[in-house]
């Protein structure tokens, strides 16, 4: 018996170490990180809410979505002893027994004891349980990647093959997951069967292994074929817009009417109403290029410098660092000056990347004062610059994306060098610990490679990140210029760009991208490019649309857009004729100490992570503050306010709604308009004519129409 048992324990100990009675394993192996580990995904078992969760369950815990498999070998293979693997009875092993219900499993039975894939992690465990790494995975090849119907339901199979390094080629289908981004209207079975049901544009993503894909399903959302010869189209953007409403059946609105357009343009490019002047010169102007020489003259403008100078210090998030209001003005005036030049975005961030010195001199540098340390600074920059949430990747590799922790830790040790006082110096003894390794983390640029450690690494990131042909960063700022111009962006959330998180019209993305590249990466030209458009110029109001998702998605009709807290202050106050004591809030750099009334309406504080606001997103509290509160009370009985000026000169009551429709909405009223506010507001009274024309400007400040941008 005990010849037998040492027996028994060699046999167990030449598995576990790769040697069989055949030798040493050779090529046609199981290789665990390609065959093994997608088997687990497949599984679910290293899912967020199984064992890929940060705490894993029941003692055991694999990297989420098999992002290391370096780590799940070492959990499956070797840790607690190699308990969790029987060479001598693999069908034994608790890698096997418990996921095939033979032992008590919290997850339940997620493998058929007969089927291949409990067999071939048999297979593997009998082979001796090695990680030989005999290839890596080159790409995925997913077919179709784009699959259109005319009607719903629609059928389809995906296949999905496997090309890896040493050139093998595998169909894996049956081993890929598919995960639909909308179930109610893409359902998908484990085998890559997938039925549409619902109309519209629709992504299932396919994961295999580290790598990612997009299919998109099309179906139409209009019920007959629309003709399309006759459509708008000004620019290629256009011709990409309109051959996805043509796909849809969705007949595009009519170009807005000249006042629409004023306004639109005029709120969108200097953040302001424009004057009853503007309004007359624009509809008393017959020039066929009348459109085109307002977009210029207005990108033209110090108002255009002005408020992109304010959205762009939302968007990189300016905050003041500790009471150094000086720093803030600084990086304020340095923005101010770089916008007004038209400063392409690469160089922008090349500055903010690698600048130094005195925060009360040189603006640029007061960003690395906004954290606290590295990690921070690393998540900022990947948001910011990227477009890409790498804080994902801090504690385990992204779930949706290609980043890892090395990539994380890596971007983090660039800018860990970084003295953050009044006067910023980089020096290159900075360091981060990286948590997997419990050791410095190297230097590393993001999805690409390693850089020397203890040397500083900024001007070589900032060189990669900012090439024309880096498509992350182009992308990355024009789709947040197109989301604050048409009011949706083309992928939502705009600092979420992934695969996983496909764009409602992928060739436009590329297409921009490109453009603002070409461009030297000026904004001027590409919201240029994107105002001259049919897609941008028109109506608010689509004949041919009757769903939801065509409004948000697809751009049949302009969207509504919500104006900003500081925005719509301006507006209150040019419309009253009533100045709030203080430049004008979209001037103001210490926003954190701003009016409350702004904080009211929806404002986006200092370091927040803001988007641009869709419809009437505006919520409740901000709708009775406008309705209730002081800010626009106050200025309806303002004694130097136009409302009270007209009426101490008693203006006529047509002549007084006409006005403020003018400056309120940027078009006269209509005649039913204009009568039944005349015939609301005409009191023999004096006292009682003045609280109705008080009602009449509220009610006008309060409406639909003028808290949007349309």
């Amino acid at each position: 018996m005990n010849g037998f048992m040492q027996i028994a324990g060699v046999v167990m100990v030449c598995a576990f170490m790769g040697i069989s009675g055949m030798g040493i394993s050779g090529a046609t192996e199981i290789d665990f990180d390609t065959e093994i580990m997608p088997l687990l995904s497949k599984a679910g078992c290293n899912a967020a809410n199984c064992h890929g969760s940060a705490a894993g369950q029941a003692g055991f815990r694999l990297s989420l979505f098999g992002g290391d498999p370096a780590f799940d070998y070492r959990t499956i293979a070797r840790e607690r002893f190699g308990r969790r693997l029987n060479h001598l009875r693999p069908s034994e092993s608790l890698v096997i027994a418990k996921p095939t219900g033979q032992l008590e499993h919290g997850g339940g039975e997620v493998l058929d004891p007969d089927g291949r894939p409990a067999r071939t992690i048999a297979q593997w465990i009998r082979e001796g349980a090695h990680r030989s790494q005999q290839r890596q995975l080159d790409r995925l090849v997913v077919e179709p990647r784009e699959f259109i119907a005319d009607s719903v339901p629609a059928s389809l199979q995906i296949q999905v093959t496997a090309i890896f390094d040493d050139g093998v080629q595998r169909d894996v289908t049956d081993q890929a997951v598919y995960v639909s981004q909308n179930e109610s209207a893409v359902v998908v079975n484990e085998l890559g069967a997938a039925t549409v049901t619902g109309p519209g544009r629709h992504a299932v993503i396919v994961r295999f292994a580290d790598q990612m894909a997009a299919i998109s399903c099309t179906i139409p959302i209009g019920s007959t074929p629309v003709m399309a010869s006759d459509w708008d189209a000004d620019n290629w953007i256009d011709d990409e817009i309109n051959e996805t409403l043509r796909l849809l059946r969705l007949t595009p609105a009519r170009a807005a009417d000249d006042e629409s357009f004023l306004r639109r343009l005029s709120l969108d490019l200097t953040g302001r109403l424009p004057t009853p002047s503007q309004v007359q010169r624009f509809a008393n102007d017959d020039e066929p290029s009348k459109r085109t020489r307002l977009i210029e003259s207005m990108l033209d403008s110090d108002g255009y410098v002005e408020y992109w100078t304010h959205r762009l210090a939302i968007q990189l998030r300016l905050r003041k660092p500790g009471d150094d209001l000086v720093a803030a003005n600084a990086f304020y005036a340095w923005l101010q000056q770089s916008v007004d030049a038209d400063t392409g975005w690469n160089t922008i961030a090349t500055e903010l990347i690698t600048s130094e010195g005195d925060t009360h001199r040189n603006g640029a540098a007061t960003v690395h004062r906004f954290f606290a340390g590295p990690r921070e600074e690393a998540e900022y920059l990947s948001e910011v610059l990227m477009g890409v949430r790498l804080r994902c990747a801090n504690c385990h590799n992204h779930p949706l994306d290609q980043w890892t922790q090395d990539d994380y830790h890596g971007l983090a040790a660039i800018f860990a060098g970084y003295q953050r006082a009044k006067d910023v110096r980089f020096t290159e003894n900075g360091s981060v610990i990286h948590p997997r390794t419990e050791s410095d983390a190297i230097p590393r640029i993001p999805g690409q490679r390693f850089l020397p450690a203890g040397a500083d690494n900024r001007r070589e990131f900032a060189e990669w990140l900012t090439r024309a042909d880096n498509p992350t960063f182009a992308r990355a700022m024009v789709v947040r210029v197109w989301d604050a111009l048409m009011g949706q962006g083309l992928i939502t959330p705009v600092d979420d760009l992934r695969q996983t998180n496909p764009a409602s019209h992928p060739k436009l993305v590329d297409r921009l991208s490109v453009f603002f590249a070409e461009n030297g990466f000026q904004l001027r030209p590409l919201i240029r490019l994107i105002c001259e458009s049919s897609a941008y110029q028109r109506a608010a109001t689509s004949p041919g649309a009757s769903s939801s998702e065509s409004s948000s998605r697809f751009y049949s009709h302009a969207i509504r857009k919500t104006l900003s807290a500081e925005v719509l202050a301006d507006a209150i106050s040019d419309a009253t004729g009533v100045n709030h004591g203080e430049a004008r809030f979209i001037n103001v750099v210490e926003r954190a100490t701003t009016s409350d009334q702004l904080q009211f309406l929806g404002q986006c504080l200092p370091g927040e992570n803001c988007s641009s606001p869709v419809g009437d997103a505006r919520g409740i509290a901000s709708k009775l503050h406008l309705m209730n509160g002081e800010l626009l009370n106050r200025l309806l009985v303002d004694d130097a306010g136009r409302l009270q000026q007209m009426l101490r000169d008693e203006t006529a009551t047509r002549d007084l709604v006409r006005d403020f429709y003018v400056r309120a909405l940027s078009r006269s009223p209509t005649e039913n308009e204009l009568s039944d506010w005349v015939a609301r507001i005409d009191s023999g009274d004096a006292k009682q004519k003045a609280e109705r024309c008080q009602d009449f400007l509220w009610a006008l400040l309060n409406c639909h129409e003028f808290t949007t941008n349309h």
